[in-house]
């Protein structure tokens, strides 16, 4: 993304944040076992589950993706599927009012929709690329489930964090960044995602060039030279962890690595476009500019 794109990227972000500040709500995650409300909803999307949740709607979920990590609020819930495989049987037995999938529309296989037909499921298609898609998809989830009053407590939960982020940065140079979503630094993460705009909301300039989700390798990243390395290690296991360490190898001339500005986050929501987004927001923050205070 070239420089003046970038940079107007930041405040549009900030009014997105400042805007939803103004909503309030009130409510609390709600426990998957209390009676179901209408809409039943069946979500095949993680980071959608994870913001009905975050809304206090988890009482109209009755089904969820088998990605999908096992958190109280889901427990009991059958995962009737993932992106690439549905499980039509249970999906049939149970009978959502809706089912939220995330599916470019011009790839969604035209038997989905015509099943859905079948047994009068309502697809909504969700989209989480970006920052901006999550605080509208928040929206979106809140007027399908009718819980307005748990989508604007979390919008402002949101808006909170992410302005305290935003606000660790005034002042500072920016920091230039690598994010990895592997233990080997290979997958990493690159512009015009919703990682990519936490980054520079919150002061840190990405090293990668490429859009989305690419590779690198061991040579690009001595180029590139990053002063901070972010590896993003969801629920990694020690041996995941110490398979991370020796990955660092042979990179000793990159800034990052020789200053000790390697940083490893374990969080299972660290790589989700879903309610913990701030959170992230505010650990990379920390990493950029409280480590030298």
């Amino acid at each position: 993304m070239p420089l003046q794109s970038r940079t107007t990227l930041i405040p549009c972000l900030l009014c997105l944040i400042l805007g939803a500040a103004l909503l309030h709500g009130c409510g609390g995650n709600e426990s998957a076992t209390r009676p179901v409300k209408r809409p039943t909803i069946a979500s095949l999307v993680p980071a959608a589950t994870d913001l009905i949740i975050g809304m206090g709607a988890a009482d109209h979920l009755v089904a969820i993706s088998n990605y999908d990590v096992a958190r109280p609020q889901t427990q009991g819930l059958p995962r009737v599927g993932d992106y690439q495989t549905l499980d039509w049987e249970r999906i049939a037995a149970i009978r959502p009012d809706v089912m939220i999938v995330f599916m470019s529309p011009q790839r969604m296989p035209p038997g989905i929709r015509q099943r859905a037909e079948q047994l009068g499921v309502q697809l909504v298609n969700v989209r989480t690329e970006r920052l901006e898609d999550i605080l509208r998809t928040i929206g979106e989830l809140a007027s399908l489930t009718g819980e307005q009053a748990g989508g604007a407590m979390l919008k402002d939960k949101l808006a909170s964090e992410l302005r305290q982020a935003s606000e660790m940065a005034l002042g500072r140079p920016p920091v230039s960044v690598l994010i990895a979503r592997d233990k080997s630094l290979e997958g990493v993460v690159g512009r015009e995602n919703f990682i990519d705009d936490v980054l520079a909301l919150v002061g840190g300039q990405n090293v990668v060039q490429s859009a989305g989700w690419p590779s690198v390798d061991r040579e690009l990243i001595l180029s590139l030279k990053p002063q901070v390395i972010v590896q993003l290690l969801p629920e990694a296991t020690p041996q995941v962890l110490a398979e991370a360490r020796v990955a660092l190898a042979g990179l000793e001339s990159v800034p990052a690595v020789a200053e000790g500005r390697v940083h490893v986050l374990t969080e299972w929501w660290t790589q989700q476009p879903g309610s913990h987004v701030g959170e992230l927001a505010l650990r990379l923050a920390q990493i950029l500019h409280r480590e030298g205070r």
